[in-house]
């Protein structure tokens, strides 16, 4: 399974997740949102996929970061950025960092996520 539907399916299935956002799971898209018109939602992308360990011509490790944009009218962020936390750790993630800003009337939080994937 690809890391971005691992990522997919671990934020869908997370009723902590979930239950936060405006319509549920259909509140959490991949790359790019339409004007959702509703919100809080989520939205995921996978910026990196690198080597990082080879020998013999082969790759045996490679580092994966997701970004988490959470987009909210009203800046309140906290209790979402939780549970995508918390669902995302138990998966071998770690935060790598977080940053707001403000696009037009909406509050942004990015939060880019690492983790290992063995060679396959």
């Amino acid at each position: 399974m690809s890391t971005a539907r691992m990522v997919y399916q671990a934020l869908v299935c997370s009723k902590e997740v979930t239950q936060l956002l405006a319509h549920g799971k259909k509140s959490i898209y991949h790359g790019r949102s339409p004007d959702a018109g509703t919100y809080p939602i989520i939205v995921y992308t996978v910026i990196s996929d690198v080597p990082a360990l080879s020998a013999d011509g082969m790759e045996l490790e490679r580092r994966v970061t997701v970004r988490i944009h959470i987009l909210t009218k009203d800046g309140r962020f906290g209790e979402i950025h939780h549970a995508v936390q918390n669902t995302l750790l138990p998966l071998g993630f770690v935060r790598a960092q977080t940053q707001e800003l403000v696009e037009k009337d909406i509050f942004v939080e990015i939060t880019d996520y690492r983790t290992a994937v063995e060679g396959e």
